[in-house]
């Protein structure tokens, strides 16, 4: 039910029946310990941090804003959402308080809308009128097309994000899906703060974040940024954490950028940034009973998609494995790395995946896409001693230090990264047999690495293809070839390079910064890779410079992808 030409809350007060229903049966849930009120929304606020939306659902999507005012305890904030941009036909109305409590943030669960369809919301503090926003349910069986975008790995000093500015501008988007580090741990003199310095782009506090104030400021400042507050109020976020949420290189026990004597314990750490993350990003809380950390959901797509996302970082990864001593590569991974008890995800969440994998392809379901966050194709590094130039080589080796010392170790052909799937490999041996047996049409979606790769997914054991790769690269954060060379010729030596060395990696970027467009529809899934020009200004373009793009046979299953490759 619509009302034509509702009185708006922008002008006037809300009733006690309106504020707990909503207009037209249904209604919405306050979330995150809101409380609905009957006070007009009269106190003024600060909506600095723009809106946001996201969890979508075919009949309901999670609205978000932060109603600042630091003289009162708690702000009664009244929203509204409206099927026009002149919110002439409004929907919901509600009215609820964001309190010091809860760092001033409101969100509610806006429900009984329909499937598939885009809304408008806003908010109201005192005089103050919130940005508006749009976003969208999910599509039911009658949709036809899916169109996402996907990016991770934000770091506010490293530079502008222009990525963000030109999600916000793409048309006909679905849904936003964010696989992780969207905000980093690090203090002012930790990652890249010699660019944040000369960009002006320090946030805060000015040390690493560990306690709940600190994750809270840094959040607050990531979200100031008007780039990314355009792509929240232009379409739903779906999101996951990865580490930097928490702290560098995280797992179950701790994490590499977490020292407990000066730091405290890791768990009161991880919990902060939890309660911070959930406050902050326009989601559904845990259930009641469940850790905040177990973070799993799949978000079905009427018959085209089941997104199904995983946490691979608190729930069950074991500490990653260094490479630190190793001098013989093939005793190191028959032996230590192979270790089948080495677990990403853990025994309860494999077991999940697996009953999710099976249970969306059972039904029909088209694709099934993982919201994975590092990547998963096997990816050994290429001989560089061996295929540098002579020059470029002298320059490492005159830098010295951990520049020096990866380009010697690739002589052995070790992984790329231990904290990837690299490090795991059981782990990804249950993973891609579970698609398998789940005759699953397996689209995987990777981020953590800053860089672009786009991969065909084989089972170790008896080179049983699996599934495809799309990973992304970053929105700013820079990549492991920018910190060990100055000279630009590394980027194509290794872009070609690490196909060649590895079967399953079809293509490689490791050099620009942008985001996916990931289009589906129940023959076809197609990757669009977009870099932009520059993060060092805000004028920038953006170029498609890749296209991967798979289809399902007459029998429904899916192959290797093609690739039509744009410089």
């Amino acid at each position: 039910m619509t009302c034509e030409n509702s009185k708006s809350l922008m002008d006037t007060g809300i009733s006690r029946r309106e504020a707990l229903l909503g207009l037209g049966g249904g209604g919405f849930t306050l979330l995150g310990g809101c409380v609905s009120t009957e006070r007009a929304a009269t106190v003024d606020a600060a909506f600095s941090w723009g809106v946001a939306s996201g969890d979508p659902a075919p009949t309901s999507v999670v609205i978000w804003t932060r109603a600042y005012n630091p003289e009162v305890t708690a702000v009664p904030v009244a929203f509204e959402v409206a099927e026009d941009a002149d919110f002439r036909r409004i929907v919901r109305r509600g009215t609820g308080l964001a309190s010091a409590a809860r760092d001033y943030i409101l969100k509610a669960d806006i429900e009984s809308l329909e499937p598939g369809k885009r809304y408008h919301y806003r908010f109201k503090a005192g005089q103050t009128v919130s940005p508006p926003g749009q976003t969208r349910t999910l599509q039911d069986t009658s949709g036809q097309s899916v169109r996402l975008a996907v990016a991770s790995c934000a770091n506010f000093g490293s530079g502008y994000y222009n990525a963000y500015r030109a999600i916000a501008e793409t048309p006909g988007l679905d849904a936003v899906i964010h696989l992780g580090d969207y905000i980093y741990e690090y203090g002012p003199d930790g990652y890249d703060g010699e660019t944040a310095r000369r960009l002006g782009r320090i946030a805060e506090p000015d040390h690493d974040a560990v306690t709940l104030a600190d994750y809270r400021a840094r959040f607050a400042s990531y979200r100031r940024d008007p780039d990314l507050q355009a792509a929240h109020a232009a379409a739903p976020f779906i999101a996951i954490w990865d580490d930097h949420e928490t702290a560098n290189n995280s797992w179950m026990g701790g994490a590499g950028n977490h020292k407990a004597d000066t730091q405290g314990s890791w768990e009161a750490r991880r919990d902060a940034a939890l309660q911070a993350y959930f406050e902050w990003m326009p989601m559904r809380d845990p259930k009641p009973g469940a850790a905040a950390k177990t973070l799993t959901r799949t978000y079905e797509f009427g018959g085209i998609a089941s997104l199904i996302l995983i946490e691979s970082r608190l729930t069950g990864r074991g500490e990653a494995l260094s490479l630190n001593g190793v001098s013989d590569p093939d005793a190191f991974m028959a032996g230590p790395l192979a270790d089948p008890a080495r677990t990403m995800l853990g025994a309860p969440q494999e077991a999940w995946l697996a009953g999710e994998l099976k249970r969306s392809a059972g039904a029909g379901t088209a694709w099934q896409v993982l919201g994975n966050q590092t990547v998963m194709a096997p990816m050994h590094t290429p001989d560089y001693t061996a295929i540098l130039p002579g020059d470029m080589l002298a320059a490492i080796e005159a830098k010295g230090g951990y520049s020096a010392r990866w380009i010697e170790r690739s002589k052995l052909g070790l992984p790329v990264n231990l904290d990837s799937w690299d490090g795991y490999p059981a782990a990804r041996e249950r993973l891609l047999t579970s698609a398998l047996e789940a005759e699953a049409n397996l689209v995987v979606l990777s981020g953590d690495s800053h860089m672009f790769w786009a991969s065909d997914l084989y089972r170790g054991s008896d080179g049983a293809f699996a599934g495809i790769e799309f990973a992304t690269g970053s929105v700013t954060s820079p990549g492991g070839y920018e910190n060990l060379s100055s000279d630009p010729r590394i980027f194509e030596i290794a872009a070609q390079a690490i196909p060649e060395k590895n079967a399953g990696v079809r293509f490689a970027n490791v050099k620009d910064k942008g985001f996916l467009l990931l289009t589906l529809t129940r023959e076809m899934a197609e990757a669009e890779y977009v870099r932009v020009s520059t993060i060092l200004d805000r004028a920038f373009e953006t170029t498609t410079f890749l296209t991967a793009q798979c289809r399902r046979n007459d029998g429904g299953r899916t192959g290797q992808m093609e690739l039509s490759v744009s410089r």
